[in-house]
């Protein structure tokens, strides 16, 4: 007899995940006494002004890069004591490529790094005050920045600001398009709104399901896929298709 094929829908797969691999932990940020940043599982603290920027500027400096290598490029700042908006503003920019380089694309990403913290420097109240703002509003003006898209600027949204904005990367798109959210070609729109629609507006449940997405893609849901023993086999396709 068929075994009956469970249908995932984002809330179930989201609980089934933190079940397997438990809380996160994300945005890592450097603890007070600390020199690198560190995940911090099940921990929902206020952070503070330096670390709020450490998630901007790591935002920043992991695009087309592992985290690995932005890290070790954030703890460069941080031992430095330039992890300050004005000092990332004022700071020569040979300098800030040097300090950068582990996390690759040094000299565009200190041009970026620049152009947020010029612009983050002028907001009355600094981040904390300026990212409480009108969500859609804030968004819009992330988007104006240089080397600002989506993801990046969803990323600061939710990660530096709390707010409730769903962080779309590959392997959200991934996952969503093999579990049959939405297809293989949907945009990042496409994909938040489905996502945003089924979960209920939450950041800290919207951090959670992110990084537990990013997860499962690093240990199952990979360009070519290892279904055994991933805790969303039964509704997936290719899960089904690889079923022995």
């Amino acid at each position: 007899m068929p075994v009956a094929t469970k249908v995932w829908t984002p809330a179930a797969a989201c609980t089934a995940l933190l079940a397997r691999f438990g809380p996160q932990g994300w945005w890592p940020v450097t603890p007070a006494r600390g020199s690198a940043p560190a995940y911090r599982p099940g921990v929902w603290d206020e952070l503070t002004e330096a670390q709020r920027l450490e998630v901007c500027v790591g935002a920043l400096l992991t695009q087309n890069t592992a985290w690995t290598n932005a890290s070790r490029a954030v703890s460069r700042l941080v031992e430095e004591g330039a992890m300050r908006l004005d000092r990332l503003a004022s700071m020569p920019g040979p300098r800030l490529e040097r300090l950068i380089r582990s996390s690759g694309y040094f000299r565009q990403k200190a041009l970026k790094v620049k152009a947020f913290a010029s612009h983050a420097r002028g907001k009355r109240g600094g981040l904390r005050a300026w990212l409480s703002g009108p969500l859609s509003e804030l968004r819009e003006e992330l988007l104006s920045l240089h080397g600002i898209g989506q993801e990046t600027a969803d990323s600061i949204l939710l990660y530096a600001g709390g707010r409730a904005a769903f962080v779309v990367d590959a392997y959200t798109l991934r996952i969503g398009s093999r579990l049959g959210w939405y297809g293989p070609g949907s945009s990042y729109r496409e994909a938040q709104a489905f996502l945003v629609s089924k979960l209920p507006s939450s950041a800290r449940l919207y951090a959670e399901c992110h990084a537990l997405f990013v997860e499962l893609a690093k240990q199952h849901c990979r360009k070519t896929p290892s279904c055994e023993g991933c805790p969303l086999r039964r509704g997936c396709r290719h899960g089904r298709g690889n079923e022995g």
